[in-house]
């Protein structure tokens, strides 16, 4: 390791040690080489990346495919005093120009764009007339159509790639089977990359797979004792603040995410800060999110994919204490599973009915492209058509992954203002237009729309939403009650049978390839051999020995009388105990305790109670 190297590695990320793939992959960007780079979640990919960009002179391009995620690498970036941009939401030209001469002139080091952002010719232009230091593909298994996430635009990342022949790429991704990494490789060519495939193994997190009848008792008694980070993963928003509320009344402290949750910035710092310690998500929490003391990660109903599963059971053990992940599966699961793959995948005729219908939404003619992004409500959409929300929503998602436009979904926690005073110039355009535009608003709450007050401000409306919590703090206005904004940018022209042809002729190859990973998943649950052997299987890891740890191991390679024993030691509280609580709080399979109870039964050791809990005689 060079001196210099170790400087950056001990001033930055305060430490001298690097985790496994790490120097591997420093050194292969200092070369000045391609490089793909595999490790799994935790592992500390973005160093490899943040590090020799620090090194190199220029601005390192990172491509990343969610805000919240750019958001979370800026943050720890400027944090550690590095100056980081991201640019992201809807920007008028100029804007971008602005920003993107800051970027050039202003010392930055790092700049974050989406794959979508980063097609611009404005941004390909200026780009291009920047020193730049590398080009680095955040979750770039986001590029494969056989990944779990496969985003279009990522492919054509290749052309802003095209454009700057002279820095070195660097493509990293937690989840990524040997097809997903040649594809990655072929995708961005890379030239002879530099392949650093981690293990996918994290031994101190323990697996289990868990029949039960009862969900929520079982998911109660596994997120014990009260205070212990956790994270419920369940498959609807819905599901999520129901088992939130049940787990509450139960006496946890929960709170829950989905992507229309409100005040999702309080519910991750609550989260964070253990006040509520117990998050119940549906998939879209996570990503970008790093708490190193996680104890258990609980899946609540079958996740989609192998990846899937992995991506969230590696959020737990980050600190590398032992950990546990549980899979609770009951009888109906695998139909259920089945359900909600077919209820995301819409049907042909939905999609051509709910692009026809948005076009009238949006009275756009045929040949049209509206410019810049349209105010959207998904309710009075609904409403409006007669059609299903959540087969709308599926819809949007599937035109939005196709690249026929982009969804934006604004949850702004309170939306009803009340003027307090106006002492601070940063925001005279913003108060001037309320005090002129929105009656009583100093001496009352007022209702208002926030995508028109943005508009009317020439703000962006993220932009307009980050003043407006300023003022909040500062005291300049009171603001309560939510409010959901979503925005619609269409991408190409209105042309109907021309626009969703290629879409509805990929939609059999896009279900096959769905079922395929979803049918990984039921397999992995009823599988009897070492489930962290078939993980790790999948993943194309052979030749591991069983772990000894997971709860197919714990199965068979136990002795009753070691059951008994453990059973006592639960027992010993004299409390009545279910058969649940017994699975969750011991480290042996169901069957097996089954076995020890009616062995400890015969011999006259335990009672078991009407409501079917035992106790010690």
């Amino acid at each position: 390791m060079t001196a210099k190297v170790r400087d950056v590695l001990q001033t930055y990320w305060g430490t001298s040690v690097f985790r496994t793939g790490q120097y591997e992959a420093v050194s292969a960007v200092i070369e000045r080489r391609d490089c793909l780079v595999v490790l799994p979640t935790g592992g500390g990919k973005s160093l490899c990346y943040q590090l020799p960009a620090l090194l190199i002179p220029g601005v390192c391009v990172v491509i990343s495919p969610l805000i919240a995620l750019m958001n979370d690498q800026v943050e720890g970036l400027q944090k550690k005093g590095i100056r980081a941009m991201h640019l992201s939401g809807p920007m008028k030209e100029e804007d971008l120009v602005r920003e993107l001469d800051n970027c050039k002139f202003g010392n930055f080091k790092f700049l974050y764009l989406s794959p979508e952002r980063a097609q611009h010719p404005l941004v390909q232009k200026q780009l291009s007339q920047m020193q730049l230091s590398l080009l680095a593909i955040d979750e770039a298994h986001c590029i494969s159509e056989w990944g779990h996430d496969f985003r279009p635009a990522y492919r054509e990342i290749i052309s802003l790639k095209n454009l700057l022949p002279d820095i070195p790429t660097i493509a990293v991704t937690a989840t990524a089977t040997a097809d997903v990494r040649d594809d990655i490789c072929m995708s961005l060519k890379l030239q002879s990359p530099e392949k650093i495939i981690g293990s996918f193994d994290r031994p101190n997190i323990e697996l289990r797979v868990v029949p039960t009848s009862n969900k929520l008792e079982a998911i109660s008694d596994v997120i014990e004792p009260k205070g212990m980070p956790s994270i419920v993963y369940v498959g609807t928003r819905k599901s999520a603040e129901l088992l939130s509320n049940h787990l509450n009344n139960m006496g946890h402290k929960t709170t829950f995410f989905h992507g229309g949750a409100s005040e999702k910035e309080k519910r991750i710092a609550n989260w964070m800060q253990e006040k509520t310690p117990v998050m119940v998500a549906t998939t879209a929490f996570g990503m970008g999110i790093d708490k190193a003391n996680v104890g258990r990660v609980v899946h609540a109903t079958l996740p989609f994919s192998m990846e899937q599963y992995y991506q969230e059971v590696g959020r737990c053990g980050r600190d590398g204490t032992v950990s546990k992940a549980t899979l609770f599966v009951e009888q109906g699961d695998e139909k259920k599973l089945w359900n909600r793959l077919m209820a995301s995948i819409p049907p042909k005729e939905a999609i051509q009915k709910t692009y026809k219908y948005l076009c009238h939404y949006f009275d756009i003619a045929y040949g049209e492209l509206p410019q810049g992004m349209l105010e959207f409500n998904l309710k009075l959409f609904c409403q409006r058509y007669d059609v299903s929300p959540k087969t709308t929503f599926h819809v949007l998602e599937l035109l939005e992954r196709e690249q026929v436009l982009v969804l934006t979904q604004y949850s702004t926690p309170k939306t009803s203002l009340k003027l307090e005073k106006s002492n601070n110039e940063r925001h005279d355009a913003l108060t001037d237009y309320l005090l002129r535009n929105v009656g009583g608003i100093s001496e009352r709450m007022q209702s208002i729309h926030l995508y028109s007050v943005a508009k009317k401000c020439n703000l962006p409306l993220q932009q307009c939403i980050e003043l407006l919590r300023t003022m909040e703090k500062n005291g300049t206005v009171e603001v309560e009650q939510l409010h959901v904004d979503n925005a619609i940018q269409f991408l190409v022209p209105r042309e109907d049978r021309r626009t969703l042809l290629p879409i509805v002729q990929q939609l059999d190859r896009f279900k096959k390839e769905k079922k395929r990973m979803a049918n990984s998943v039921w397999e992995y649950s009823t599988t009897t051999i070492c489930y962290r052997k078939k993980l790790l299987h999948y993943f194309g890891e052979k030749g591991k020995k069983t772990c000894k740890s997971c709860s197919n191991c714990m199965e068979n390679n136990t002795t009753i009388s070691d059951v008994i024993v453990a059973l006592k030691e639960i027992f010993s509280c004299r409390e009545a105990v279910s058969l649940e609580q017994l699975v969750m709080k011991s480290k042996y399979g169901r069957e097996d305790i089954i076995e020890a109870l009616n062995a400890m039964a015969n011999e006259e050791l335990i009672e078991q109670e009407k409501t079917n809990h035992y106790r010690l005689k």
